[in-house]
């Protein structure tokens, strides 16, 4: 049956999920590159791997930071500053990654709309990260009222 904890802990198995894609993806994305393009598009695929390695950290420390969240929240920690940090780190990342793909999007045009996802992104987390940050305030003046 649906709950909230199920949800939660299905979400987290998709991010390790996402952790080993991304492991895997780093590993062989020049190897799958080259099947995809072909072997006479060397200087496209170099931009694209300049780029992928560039967006991997941040990738990772998103990761890392969705799966703290959806720990916090199967421990029922949901309202606490914890994860207000890891909403602001998460949209830091997705601005970093949109910023890294405006830039390559001069060299290679698609990562336009690369930049242009993660920028929508990063707007969702910031308001969810204002949502959340008032929420947290809020609950922690109630505790302070007797």
């Amino acid at each position: 049956m649906y709950n909230s904890l199920s949800s939660a802990k299905l979400t987290r198995f998709i991010t390790w999920f996402f952790a080993a894609l991304l492991f895997v993806l780093m590993v062989f994305a020049n190897a799958l590159l080259k099947w995809f393009f072909g072997f006479g598009r060397d200087d496209t695929i170099l931009k694209i791997l300049i780029t992928f390695y560039l967006c991997c950290p941040a990738a990772w420390i998103a990761l890392f930071c969705i799966h703290k969240l959806t720990t916090n929240i199967i421990n029922e920690d949901i309202f606490v500053q914890k994860n207000v940090s890891y909403l602001r780190v998460l949209s830091w990342c997705c601005a970093f990654v949109a910023a890294t793909c405006f830039v390559a999007g001069f060299f290679y045009v698609p990562f336009f709309i690369f930049s242009l996802g993660a920028a929508f992104m990063t707007l969702i987390l910031r308001v969810l990260k204002n949502i959340m940050a008032t929420a947290t305030k809020i609950k922690d003046e109630n505790e302070l009222t007797i």
